[in-house]
């Protein structure tokens, strides 16, 4: 059964956002509309993912020349979407032209693993479970340089590139241990009577729409958080047992699994390639499966994960299962799909049916609502800010409808 944590920090307001990346410098241009007549509005376009932690730090001055580099490379591809440097190694997250990926693969090889290292936990490049499509999931590119590739709050508290990996099990290894676990066996097969640790190292509003069925759910909105929530839950732990990690792409595992291996804990497990991989694992099998048998005798692979796995880009989600986990914050109808408050000065994320989006007029409630049809009213007038993922104030969200 899922099991959530929950931050001992104050709770989000509405109004409050998450501020982990602010701090970097960027450079971002917004993508030109492509007319509707054009050969460029049929081009197919492939959303992937990359990241890799390098051996050593790269110093600054090769951060702002490579990101000079790959803006230009990129842009020159048309790709869209986030490209995160720092001195411990590249994160991005893309939507291709299917023409170009190969392009985009030579130019990491060659601007950053050839020059510093494969990664000390390998190239991990990893593609959405769904196919190739005309629509772009991002509107623009941006390429950042950051202190952290990941903000994990401990800057100068531990060294990620000299701590000891954790143990990346492919996705059918994956399935097979949680197999075990739900059969009550140990990952060498021995009766237990102890679940295994299975850790959710995404945000609240991630686990929300979809989770492994045993996770432990962090409630939080950071990674920051998540890894102060971490501390209080395995600090009394036995350093010799098992903890398995997971996250959407595993970026956020890698790191947290080395911070666990430097805090003296011998046995993490992550997944390699996160939900994402999971995802296509699961799919190819069902696929397999449905091909090899007939309708009477097909019995698909149960999945671990259910519900949809949450994506930072224009989908807000890849469908891993049918299960709808998450309800309307509304009018608590059962509904798993994020919308983004139409008042600018607000640009709340919450999950939003259909229904509530015609009649709050695609806003997260009366003040937003007025903001937005009449430019009056105190949600009219609050300051703009950067906007990224808040927490739902959901009382007030509720009694609204």
């Amino acid at each position: 059964m899922t099991s959530v944590l929950a931050s001992s920090r104050p709770t989000h307001t509405r109004w409050q956002v998450v501020s982990g990346l602010q701090q970097a410098y960027s450079t971002g241009s917004s993508a030109a509309k492509t007319p509707k007549d054009s050969p460029l509005a049929h081009e197919l376009y492939r959303t992937l993912t990359f990241y890799t932690l390098t051996p050593t730090a790269i110093p600054r001055h090769d951060l702002e020349r490579l990101r000079e580099q790959l803006w230009a490379t990129l842009t020159r591809y048309r790709i869209l979407g986030r490209v995160y440097l720092s001195g411990d190694g590249i994160n991005l997250h893309l939507c291709a032209p299917i023409q170009h990926i190969e392009d985009l693969q030579r130019t990491i090889d060659d601007l950053v693993l050839s020059q510093y290292g494969k990664g000390i936990d390998g190239a991990i490049w990893n593609f959405s479970t769904q196919e190739a499509t005309t629509k772009r999931v991002f509107r623009k590119l941006k390429v950042q340089v950051k202190k952290q590739l990941v903000a994990d709050g401990r800057l100068g508290d531990w060294d990620i590139q000299s701590s000891k990996p954790p143990t990346y099990l492919e996705p059918e290894a994956w399935h097979r241990r949680l197999d075990l676990d739900a059969q009550g066996l140990d990952a060498h097969g021995h009766p237990t009577s102890e679940r295994a640790l299975l850790v959710d190292m995404r945000n609240h509003f991630e686990n929300e729409v979809g989770t492994f069925k045993t996770a432990v759910k962090m409630d939080c909105t950071t990674f920051r958080e998540n890894m102060d929530l971490l501390d209080e839950l395995v600090k009394n732990r036995d350093k010799n047992k098992e903890i398995l990690m997971v996250c959407t792409g595993g970026i956020r595992c890698s790191v947290s699994g080395r911070y666990l291996r430097q805090q003296g804990f011998t046995d993490v497990k992550m997944l390699k390639g996160g939900i994402t991989s999971y995802g296509r694992y699961v799919k190819s099998q069902q696929h397999q499966e449905e091909e090899a048998s007939s309708p009477e005798t097909t019995t698909a692979t149960a999945s671990h994960f259910i519900g949809k796995n949450f994506t930072f880009d224009g989908r807000r989600g890849e469908r891993i299962t049918a299960d709808i986990i998450a309800h309307c914050q509304q009018c608590h109808t059962p509904h798993d799909d994020f919308s983004n408050c139409a008042n600018s000065r607000c640009h709340l994320l919450f999950i939003q049916c259909p229904a509530c989006r015609t009649k709050w007029n695609h806003t997260c409630g009366p003040e937003c609502k007025e903001a937005v049809e009449n430019g009056t009213g105190p949600a009219a007038q609050k300051p703009y800010d950067y906007h990224a993922q808040v927490r739902p104030d959901l009382e007030p969200i509720s009694k609204a409808a």
